[in-house]
């Protein structure tokens, strides 16, 4: 990961990857002060998601996530 939070994309430019984690206020309709925002990325295409805890664990979370997006892409273009 590099300065704020950015992720260096994959050699696959239709891939998802993780855009940037920052510090963001609790939702709407929730409370607490460690929360961050994520964004996913895949080409014009962006996720917002909201996790709370500290940096390295949401990263390791959102980064399951990014991988699962991206099995399951593959996965799908294999069928077709």
């Amino acid at each position: 990961m590099n300065g704020a939070g950015a992720v260096a994309p994959p050699a696959d430019d239709d891939a998802y990857r993780l855009a940037f984690i920052k510090p963001a206020r609790a939702p709407n309709g929730n409370a607490g002060s460690d929360w961050l925002m994520y964004r996913i990325a895949q080409g014009p295409n962006v996720i917002n998601g909201y996790r709370r805890g500290d940096l390295a664990s949401v990263t390791t979370e959102v980064e399951k996530i990014v991988t699962g997006l991206n099995e399951r892409r593959l996965i799908k273009r294999k069928k077709d």
